[in-house]
């Protein structure tokens, strides 16, 4: 019997983004995403320091974004208004896919992650740098 192979740093940055990333969609899902937003803010920090110790700057790029969008509704900033849900559900969904690419990851991938961020930060009212 083989061992099995041990897990690397971004199959622990695989399950734990997967795990932060469902939480977030349960939220983002919500109609009354509002009274989640301590919550909201939390998950998606947790998202981006996650991504950061991963060496997934781009994911980490895109999780700011959301995390600077979930501040300006938590801080009433930005209304959770039909605009705000359609993004942040894209956002969520968009970073589920690109955790489950980390192994394969592309230049196009990064490009679509930098105006994924840029469109958050510019929706919660902050410029991206």
């Amino acid at each position: 019997m083989t061992d099995p192979k041990p897990l690397g740093l971004s199959d622990f940055f695989a399950l734990e983004a997967g795990e932060y990333l469902e939480r977030l969609d349960g939220i983002v899902s919500r109609p009354d995403a509002t009274t989640y937003g301590e919550e909201l803010v939390r998950m998606a920090r947790a998202l981006r320091g996650s991504a950061l110790m991963a060496n997934q700057q781009p994911i980490a790029r895109t999780a700011a974004g959301l995390e600077a969008l979930a501040r300006a509704v938590r801080e009433g900033r930005r209304a959770w208004d039909e605009a705000t849900k359609l993004l942040a559900t894209r956002a969520v969904d968009d970073l589920k896919v690109f955790v489950r690419r980390v192994g394969n990851w592309t230049e196009a991938d990064t490009m679509k992650a930098d105006a994924l961020g840029a469109q958050l930060d510019q929706l919660a009212g902050r410029s991206s740098g």
